[in-house]
């Protein structure tokens, strides 16, 4: 008997995204879910965005104020009514270090080992 195929893609784990504000195109987002490969974040209403468009944002934590801003760019792997599922292209070192913050923190708690 074969397995059925899931819908979803990642090969990383989610986490919830509280804390994390996302900026695109001058409007904040509280980041829904992320993980080191990606984010969700609610539909933009501001403007049209479709599968496959790549997207520029910024991305700042609010448990960690003291860490520098992180730029990105994500292209649009799904989307619904409510959300966009942004998968990040080419992310630099301060990204990386941002999610693995908020990770870590999430799972090891308040201030992790060697943050």
């Amino acid at each position: 008997m074969r397995k059925p195929i899931s819908q979803d893609r990642r090969f990383d784990d989610r986490h919830p995204g509280t804390g994390l504000v996302a900026l695109i195109e001058g409007v904040e987002f509280e980041v829904l879910d992320i993980s080191i490969g990606g984010m969700k974040v609610p539909l933009p209403t501001t403007h049209r965005i479709w599968k496959g468009q790549e997207q520029d944002f910024v991305l700042r934590s609010i448990h960690w104020p003291d860490m520098k801003i992180a730029r990105g760019k994500g292209e649009v792997r799904a989307l619904t009514n409510s959300w966009a599922a942004l998968q990040f292209v080419r992310p630099n070192y301060d990204l990386m270090k941002c999610v693995s913050r908020h990770v870590a923190g999430l799972v090891w708690g308040d201030k992790p080992y060697g943050y």
